[in-house]
């Protein structure tokens, strides 16, 4: 199923409130794609490598890429999306991903996602979002609120941290992400709050 929709230039967005499993949908992904096909890969914000990928680190990088696949882990990051000024810049970056033969892939929260941005996006990856968060008026919110299936509440697109909405530009989609403990960068961080030890009271005798 994901194979078939990285078939030509395009960009692809995963959409997830924050500690929903976004990063291991993108390692899913990458997984999926790599089992039949060998392809360049060009990554920002992921914190786990993936085999041959080259890390990029600003937007003139990207723009200097063709005929790859390039996956953005942090939007907000690499670009400056409160920064109206360079709105027009951006967009034209969007704009070279199909004049270099590039597939785009990314990954946010919902705010993220502005207007312009959401015009742009030809596929949607949905994790367990907020719908408060979006923006009013985007196309990611809209197609979102267009999904009736039994997970859409009325302020939360309620999904497991493993299942995921996918919508292909025609139909809507749930499917499972499978656990990557390699691509898990959390699994050994420690509990914030530690037991106390217990003193055991001397008994007189």
């Amino acid at each position: 199923m994901i194979k078939e929709l990285f078939d030509k230039p395009k960009i692809i967005s995963v959409c997830a409130d924050v500690n929903t499993g976004k990063s291991m949908l993108l390692y899913h992904i990458l997984e999926q794609l790599s089992k039949e096909n060998k392809f360049k890969l060009f990554t920002y914000g992921l914190r786990l490598e993936f085999g041959n990928s080259t890390q990029i680190y600003s937007v003139s990088e990207m723009e200097q890429i063709t005929n790859s696949l390039i996956v953005v882990d942090e939007l907000s990051s690499l670009f400056d999306l409160d920064n109206r000024k360079i709105k027009k810049q951006i967009e034209n970056s969007l704009r070279l991903i199909n004049h270099n033969n590039n597939i785009l892939v990314i990954c946010g929260t919902p705010e993220n996602f502005k207007k312009f941005i959401s015009a742009k996006v030809d596929i949607m990856f949905y994790k367990k979002t907020t719908f408060a968060d979006f923006i009013n008026g985007s196309r990611l919110k809209n197609l979102l609120m267009n999904y009736k299936g039994n997970e859409r509440g009325a302020e939360v697109l309620n999904l497991l941290v493993n299942e995921c909405i996918l919508f292909d530009g025609s139909h809507y989609t749930k499917f499972n992400v499978p656990y990557y403990p390699q691509y898990d960068s959390k699994k050994d961080n420690q509990t914030i709050l530690q037991p106390k030890q217990q003193h055991k009271k001397k008994v007189k005798k």
